[in-house]
């Protein structure tokens, strides 16, 4: 299997762990939102009602950025190799966070703390460290067929 389909497997699988865990706290009532409706609210218009279809949209766009921090993962383990996997994993993650809390919001709209609350933003921080520990947790299973390149 080529690096560009197990990053995106691996990004995918990550992508879906991150999004049951955050539907979960939510549901339970720990989280006041998910970062579906978050996704959705910053790739709408201002004021757009979430409805079904910017749900939708905005678990598009989460799939889709997963499987592209996927690759990018996937390239970096292969080019500096599988030692540390899991702190390069981390640290990855920790990189792209406030990418995705700050950085794009802020391109897209100044909404971010009128959509993403001080827990939310912890939250993101949790579930971004939980998805480089899968990321390379896939990548190093039989899953990906083979364990490094």
């Amino acid at each position: 299997m080529d690096t560009l389909m197990r990053g995106s497997i691996a990004g995918l699988i990550a992508t879906i762990v991150y999004g049951v865990i955050n539907w979960i706290l939510f549901m339970l009532g720990v989280l006041p939102s998910t970062l579906t409706h978050y996704a959705a609210v910053f790739i709408t218009p201002p004021g757009t009602a979430i409805s079904t279809l910017p749900l939708f949209l905005g678990v598009v766009s989460n799939i889709m950025a997963g499987s592209f921090a996927g690759v990018i993962l996937t390239y970096l383990l292969k080019w500096t190799g599988y030692d540390y996997a899991f702190i390069k994993g981390i640290g990855i993650s920790l990189v792209f966070w406030p990418v995705h809390t700050t950085f794009f919001p802020t391109l897209i709209g100044p909404r971010l703390y009128e959509t993403l609350s001080p827990i939310m933003v912890l939250s993101t921080l949790v579930l971004s460290i939980l998805w480089g520990i899968v990321t390379v947790l896939v990548l190093q299973s039989p899953i990906c067929n083979k364990t490094h390149d």
